[in-house]
């Protein structure tokens, strides 16, 4: 038998966005481990909507001063994803980033990490996910081979079944600011979700939502078309990950996400050992937007 990549969805969305730094990270090794307040947080609201959520799978009623206090103090908990795990709480996510660093407010969210834990608090507690639907399962783990060309895997973070017995896939988002309506026609991630679906319970979602739990928003995804169009847009991003295996040309990306980027030096979180070895990067910052590129790429220096 053949053994086929992997491929995740972060892992296409990191060619995507730049293949240099697909390049750095999943061709050359460099595994960085990143350190923010943002990740933190996401792991931890995640955690405690799955608890949430598996309870009433399971006919267990919810205790909310329990979920509180995982939210406040973190979990340990031995499943496929978080296995071995210590997910840290509010509070020592707080001691570990200062609390400078929750009251700060967010330039495109117009709210700071108080406002926006004080939103996922009453949503926790109070949010329905509607009369036609129930929770199917939480955290779904799916690995499938698709077209014989690369193994596909990762996690759902939660199906829904209505009285048809049709699916709603919902992925939670920490984000700081909801879509834009040209991000939800084809989200890749989404049609990934799809394919899932179709490989666990032989059966196509009807619904998709992006559930932005620190906003009190749902966006729903995938209009008409989408599956076609996203058949389209994961084999050309499969095809261009051969090309630059096959060439070795990881073509950079620059832009203003470069600050953010964990090969930049641009980025002050960035750890020692990753920030300098992108020498292509934008030297845009939050201080000064003048968009430069740092250096030419020409790719016959491959």
């Amino acid at each position: 038998m053949i053994n086929l990549p992997k491929f995740s969805y972060s892992k296409l969305d990191t060619f995507v966005q730049c293949p240099m730094k697909y390049k750095y990270k999943y061709v050359d090794g460099n595994y960085v481990q990143s350190d923010a307040v943002h990740l933190d947080l996401g792991n931890l609201l995640h955690k405690v909507l799955e608890i949430k959520h598996r309870n009433i799978i399971e006919g267990i009623r919810n205790d909310y001063t329990y979920l509180k206090e995982v939210y406040l103090k973190g979990i340990a908990e031995d499943t496929d994803k978080d296995k071995g795990n210590f997910i840290i709480g509010v509070n020592a996510i707080k001691e570990k980033f200062g609390e400078d660093t929750f009251i700060e407010v967010n330039t495109k969210s117009n709210l700071s990490y108080v406002d926006k834990l004080e939103t996922f608090l009453h949503y926790l507690e109070n949010d329905s996910i509607g009369e036609q639907w129930k929770p199917l399962a939480v955290e779904i783990n799916f690995n499938f081979e698709y077209e014989g060309k690369v193994i596909l895997n990762g996690f759902i973070d939660r199906i829904d079944i209505n009285d048809k017995g049709e699916l709603r896939v919902v992925d939670y988002k920490s984000s700081n600011k909801i879509y834009e309506d040209k991000d939800l026609t084809t989200p890749l991630q989404m049609f990934i979700y799809t394919l899932a679906c179709e490989n666990i319970y032989g059966k196509t979602p009807v619904e998709f939502m992006y559930d932005m739990i620190l906003l009190g928003e749902k966006q729903l995804a995938c209009t008409k078309g989408y599956y076609k169009r996203g058949l389209k847009k994961l084999n050309k991003i499969l095809d261009s990950i051969f090309e630059a295996e096959k060439t070795g040309v990881y073509a950079p990306k620059a832009t203003p996400l470069c600050h953010w980027c964990d090969y930049s030096i641009t980025n002050p979180n960035a750890p020692f050992y990753s920030q300098d070895l992108c020498n292509y990067y934008s030297l845009w910052t939050p201080d000064n937007k003048t968009f430069k590129v740092n250096r030419k790429f020409d790719e016959f220096e491959f």
